[in-house]
């Protein structure tokens, strides 16, 4: 039973994630947009504004996770999807991450012994 109620968890914790995605790339679409000035003046300023908003956001995050990406096999990839998707690209590799960093400490750990 708790092995059903994990996986629930993680596949409505991977929609929401795949969601977010959907929404953030949506809105850089809307921004594309805006840059072809296919939107009107008082929302095409906003567009703006909100998108160097998100991009600073997305570049803290980069800045602050930047060793999260650093042992990833194609670490370009993961910073520019960093800086699209934010944290909704950042949350499933820090699993991942501390995974490999507890394999990795236990067998210089079983190197010693």
């Amino acid at each position: 039973m708790l092995r059903y109620w994990k996986t629930e968890r993680e596949g409505g914790m991977k929609a929401l994630l795949i969601a977010g995605k959907a929404l953030t790339l949506s809105f850089w679409l809307v921004f594309g947009a805006a840059l072809v000035k296919w939107v009107g003046p008082p929302f095409e300023q906003l567009i703006h504004l909100l998108a160097a908003f998100l991009l600073v956001l997305h570049g803290v995050q980069l800045w602050l996770f930047a060793d999260t990406l650093t042992g990833r096999s194609n670490p370009w990839l993961d910073r520019l999807q960093v800086l699209l998707f934010g944290i909704f690209h950042l949350y499933p590799l820090k699993p991942t991450v501390a995974a490999a960093a507890e394999a990795s400490a236990a067998a210089e750990e079983a190197a010693h012994a």
